[in-house]
């Protein structure tokens, strides 16, 4: 069994909710505070996309609202980088130095900080831009009634960017700990919109097989 299934069978399990309840009991304070913090900015990074690209707000979610698509892939994302065979920015995130960080269904593999969100982008590739996530078929674009709908979800600090084509656009349900809005608007290339904090942007370089 991958990690991603492992991470699934255990969010879909009644107990999930009681088992992270323990870990946080069991792990590290500060690691707790950073992570939660991390979780915090990631949100509201996530509502400020929301306000300006949907005119709405996120909403949340549990696991099993997810498509399993959406699902699997963001949590093999998340157990590669908290693994540390993800490729990052040259700012070099880490899952053990909690802060927000952005991943997109059509860069599989790659994590990087706010800052670097032009990695993820679509803006130079329309033909790229215009294949769902879901099915793979290839739109034909906005003026034909038939666009990509881009979608975010985060789980704790992980913010990722996805875009469906109109029949494998999902729905949002309520709970937790999945949220994020749906949809921002149709004809702007995935990866272009404004997913940075307010605050100023980090300066370090990160090192290795960074991108």
């Amino acid at each position: 069994m991958t990690p991603a299934l492992a991470l699934e069978r255990l969010m879909l399990h009644p107990a999930y909710d009681r088992f992270v309840e323990y870990a946080r009991t069991v792990m590290p304070v500060g690691l707790v505070d950073q992570a939660d913090a991390a979780a915090t900015e990631a949100h509201a990074i996530l509502a400020d996309a929301a306000v300006r690209l949907a005119d709405g707000k996120g909403k949340g979610m549990s696991a099993g609202d997810l498509p399993g698509w959406l699902r699997l892939g963001l949590l093999d994302t998340l157990s590669a980088f908290a693994a540390g065979r993800a490729t990052t920015c040259r700012h070099n995130p880490d899952a053990t130095r909690p802060r927000p960080v952005l991943a997109a269904a059509w860069r599989p593999g790659m994590v990087v900080c706010p800052g670097c969100a032009h990695l993820l982008s679509l803006k130079h590739d329309p033909v790229a831009d215009a294949v769902c996530d879901s099915c793979g078929r290839q739109c034909a674009g906005v003026e034909h009634d038939d666009g990509i709908y881009p979608g975010m979800v985060q789980l704790g600090p992980l913010i990722y960017q996805y875009g469906t084509c109109g029949d494998c656009r999902p729905t949002i349900a309520s709970g937790n700990p999945l949220s994020g809005p749906l949809p921002a608007e149709q004809g702007t290339p995935r990866g272009t919109g404004r997913v940075q904090p307010r605050t100023r942007r980090g300066r370090s370089r990160g090192k290795g097989g960074q991108r």
